[in-house]
């Protein structure tokens, strides 16, 4: 998939919408009050759910992705690489040194409220800005996405509900307040938008299509004694 047919997609249309619509309860509920309403509706099925849902953003999974585009192309392997590295400079500025410490939900609550939580999940309590596993998430699906390279609608609304469960499946868990997974997954989309614009600043055109037509393999053709 080219980048502009990527910005053109309804992958990215479906990411800026959410974002807009989003942006008004973020600028008008305390923070908290948004989570606590979620957190009112727990179910022994959607706990289940949750629980293996979120997942779906551990940086693992970038990782897998990476190895498997290997034997797919080059292009998509280097174009993946930049985004784990975008994203992880970026979550990591955040979380680690701009917004270090920040509590996470379990440690913002006064003790007195009753809180639900999914047994078996270990709940963290600090350095909750921004959620890395929906900048996973995020980054994950736009680039497989990408890799797929389907402009079909079904395609698009499918990757973005994959990606956006992840995100809410931090809030529904506690390990996260809305803003988190907000901003979450603007460092995830971001991190592929900024990789797909670096790759014509290290390779031009040509190099791009070599990079596309080769790829990692195992066997090798055996010449002719």
């Amino acid at each position: 998939m080219k980048t502009k047919d990527f910005f053109q997609s309804g992958f990215i249309t479906l990411c800026l919408g959410t974002a807009i619509i989003f942006l008004y309860p973020l600028l008008v509920f305390p923070k908290g009050e948004l989570e606590l309403l979620i957190n009112k509706f727990h179910y022994p099925v959607l706990d289940a759910f949750f629980k293996y849902a979120t997942n779906l953003g551990d940086g693992v999974l970038l990782a897998i992705l990476l190895i498997g585009v290997l034997f797919y192309n080059y292009y998509t392997a280097i174009l993946t690489a930049f985004s784990i590295l975008v994203q992880s400079l970026l979550v990591s500025l955040f979380k680690r040194w701009i917004f270090n410490g920040l509590v996470r939900p379990t440690a913002f609550f006064d003790q007195s409220i009753s809180l639900n939580f999914v047994e078996g999940v270990d709940v963290h309590t600090t350095n909750t800005f921004p959620s890395g596993h929906t900048a996973t998430g995020f980054a994950l699906f736009a680039l497989l996405f990408i890799i797929l390279n389907n402009q079909k609608m079904i395609v698009s609304i499918l990757f973005f509900l994959l990606a956006f469960l992840v995100g809410f499946s931090r809030v529904y868990l506690l390990q996260h307040f809305v803003v988190d997974v907000y901003f979450g997954a603007i460092i995830g989309i971001i991190s592929v938008v900024v990789a797909l614009l670096l790759i014509p600043v290290f390779f031009n055109e040509k190099k791009q299509e070599t990079l596309r037509s080769n790829a990692l393999r195992i066997l090798k053709n055996k010449t002719k004694a």
